[in-house]
């Protein structure tokens, strides 16, 4: 059977809304893949707002003042940046970051009762079923997934490496830490960090592995950081400077 690809969203037109005391500008868009209305924040468009086949302006106008503290504090007047995380849905021909580089969203619907994420080259496949299941929910599952593949290599290859052991990797999304370490071995790590560069990456789980010799932040923790990772300095201050450019790319976490 043909794959059919969604219907893209309909640019209804260009509106502006007092919030306080600042006139903002904003895109209205309509989707017949959602059921309620949805903001969004993007650093290259600004606001837009994301409203179902059935609608009408006052509840745009209801939403926008309800929410109009999270605009303003998000909506900088020279730097508008993306809605944060587990607030979004994601469609056809958005781009997320795969390991520091952009990929594209190919959403395709095979008619059957089954789903399907797939990675090829700088595309990411998603075939979805008939229903309205959540491209986000469905996408966020794969990251989860993938996270917990590409960071248990990983782990594995350092500790060889390092002369240490660890009982396990567990996957989470936290929203203030990228990984921790336990006494007992356990290695927690925010599958967020799959958006990040590989070599970022690779800090990260140097860095909690590194606890299983010292469970402190002393000189000997980072010299021992330091030799597994010789450029660990420049991947933390990265990590600091795009910490809230990774929170709010990853959009389309749902099931935090």
């Amino acid at each position: 059977m043909p794959f059919k690809r969604p219907r893209p969203l309909v640019l209804l037109g260009e509106y502006q809304v007092s919030l306080g005391n600042r006139q903002v500008s904003y895109r209205l868009k309509q989707s017949h893949r959602i059921r309620s209305i949805r903001l969004e924040i993007r650093q290259d468009s600004g606001l837009t707002v994301v409203v179902p086949g059935r609608h009408n302006q006052s509840q745009v106008d209801e939403i926008l003042q309800k929410k109009a503290r999270w605009v303003l504090r998000h909506l900088p007047e020279n730097k508008p940046v993306q809605m944060p995380l587990f607030s979004k849905e994601v469609d056809h021909g958005e781009k997320v970051s795969y390991m520091g580089r952009k990929v594209e969203l190919v959403v395709q619907n095979n008619g059957s009762n089954s789903c399907s994420v797939e990675l090829d080259g700088h595309k990411i496949y998603i075939t979805v079923d008939g229903g309205r299941r959540s491209i986000a929910a469905i996408l966020e599952k794969w990251y989860r997934a993938r996270a917990e593949l590409v960071f248990t290599q990983k782990a594995n290859t350092f500790k060889e490496m390092m002369g240490l052991n660890y009982s396990e990797v567990i996957i989470r999304g936290q929203k203030t830490r990228w990984g921790s370490c336990s006494h007992n071995g356990r290695l927690s790590l925010n599958w967020k960090l799959l958006l990040a560069p590989e070599p970022v990456i690779d800090y990260v789980i140097i860095h909690e592995l590194a606890h299983l010799r010292h469970m402190n932040h002393s000189e000997r923790f980072w010299n021992f950081v330091g030799k597994y990772c010789p450029d660990w300095k420049k991947h933390r201050k990265w990590l600091d400077e795009h910490e809230s450019e990774l929170k709010s790319s990853a959009s389309f976490g749902l099931l935090q």
